[in-house]
């Protein structure tokens, strides 16, 4: 299943979870508190063009069976 970018119109599969009180930053015009729909470049070329975040967490602790996967931490 996948959803459409709200940004670029493209289908996407992978969400990204994003702090609410950086989303509110750079979610799509006009949605409501924590609502709307960004691909990952979309949110990228956001948080890019804000231009006060520069480091990225990816936490991917857990399959659809619940098994721990681990975890990434990227300084960009």
């Amino acid at each position: 299943m996948s959803c459409i970018c709200q940004q670029c119109k493209k289908d996407y599969r992978i969400d990204l979870i994003i702090p609410d009180h950086i989303w509110e930053k750079i979610k799509p015009a006009g949605k409501a508190y924590g609502a709307g729909l960004l691909c990952g470049p979309c949110i990228m070329n956001k948080l890019e063009a804000f231009g006060k975040y520069g480091a990225i967490h990816v936490d991917n602790k857990s399959n659809l069976d619940g098994n721990r996967q681990g975890e990434l931490n990227e300084r960009i």
